[in-house]
């Protein structure tokens, strides 16, 4: 039988993610991806995969792609702008978003407070397309 498993998100290292031209400037972890830099090294066994991230009041994540179905909690936050395919709306603290496999998305944080996400992906692999490199990664695809 395995052990329980647990990790404090306020105490995760966070990566700082922007783009050139773009006002994407996101803070992220992927706490069981060993690909991804910033990494809690605990390994996942349901086959699935968990991102965290922060986006500040005024930025955004921009849009991308990913290669699994994503389930997004917002943590913290009100007035964030969220987008998937053709489908728009306004998501803060306590609600869910479900981005099918594929499909283009991203968030804007037009709140006054810092949004914080829990994502979950339905796959323990995930690779992830920008429409242009990430900084200080220096990629547009991101496999954690």
């Amino acid at each position: 039988m395995t052990a329980l498993k647990t990790l404090s998100l306020d105490e995760l290292e966070l990566v700082g993610v922007t783009q050139s031209d773009t006002e994407m400037d996101v803070s992220v972890n992927f706490p069981s991806s060993p690909a991804f830099p910033a990494t809690t090294g605990m390994e996942l066994e349901g086959g699935h995969n968990a991102v965290y991230f922060e986006i500040e009041p005024g930025k955004q994540l921009a849009t991308h792609t990913d290669s699994p179905e994503e389930l997004i909690i917002c943590l913290d936050g009100d007035e964030v702008e969220a987008w998937a395919g053709d489908a728009t709306g306004v998501i803060g603290a306590g609600d869910l978003a479900v981005i099918p496999p594929m499909t283009p998305h991203g968030f804007r944080n037009t709140g006054a407070v810092t949004a914080r996400f829990l994502g979950v992906f339905s796959d323990s692999t995930t690779v992830s397309e920008f429409e242009a490199p990430l900084e200080p990664l220096g990629e547009r695809i991101i496999k954690a």
